[in-house]
Formats: structure tokens, sequence, C-alpha cells
């Protein structure tokens, strides 16, 4: 894998984040609401992280900011293999199964 830096990560946060929107109102159980709602909040706090940085420093290396995002990270990879249980539009699904491997190496650096 090569080093990400932050303007990577923006680039599939705001992806994830997109995707768990999705996800979040596409679902008729309350449960997995509450699922998909907790997982924005953490990347959410994330972003706010980034955001405090400078233009200039999105060639830099990402590192994580956030020690949530390794719950995060545990939460979408228990999540991939029974995937279309929770989400289920077709396009959502594909969308969601491949980028979810992107994000947890991402968290895990």
């Amino acid at each position: 894998m090569s080093e990400k830096n932050v303007a990577d990560a923006l680039h599939i946060f705001y992806e994830l984040n997109e995707l768990l929107s999705d996800v979040y109102w596409e679902t008729n159980d309350i449960n997995q609401k509450d699922r998909f709602f907790a997982m924005k909040g953490i990347l959410q706090d994330e972003l706010d992280e980034l955001h405090k940085l400078s233009l200039q420093d999105h060639v830099y290396p990402y590192e994580p900011m956030n020690p949530s995002l390794m719950q995060l990270s545990d939460k979408l990879r228990a999540m991939l293999p029974e995937l279309n249980q929770y989400v289920y539009r077709p396009q959502t699904l594909n969308r969601f199964a491949n980028l979810i491997p992107s994000a947890c190496e991402l968290f895990e650096l």
C-alpha cells in the first residue's frame, strides 16, 4: 500500500460520510439507524480535526487524529461479510463494499 496523504484521506472520508448518510436514510430498522448515526459521528470528529489543517498540510502523510477511529474500523470490518443484511440498495451496497477496505487502511495507519 502506498502512503496516503491528508488529501487522500479527506477524499475517502467524504465519500464514506456520504455513504453512511445514504445507508442511514435507506434502512428502516431503528437499531441500524442508531449504528450508522454513531459511525457517522466518529467519522465527523475526525473530519472536524482534519478541517483545522491548512491547505499546505494536505500533502503530508495522513495519521489518524481520533483514537475512536479504531472502533469505527472494527465496526466496518465486522459488517463487511454481512453487508447485504444492512445495506439494501445495490448501488449503495457496491460503493460501500468497495470503500470499506480503503477506509480501514487509513484508520489503522
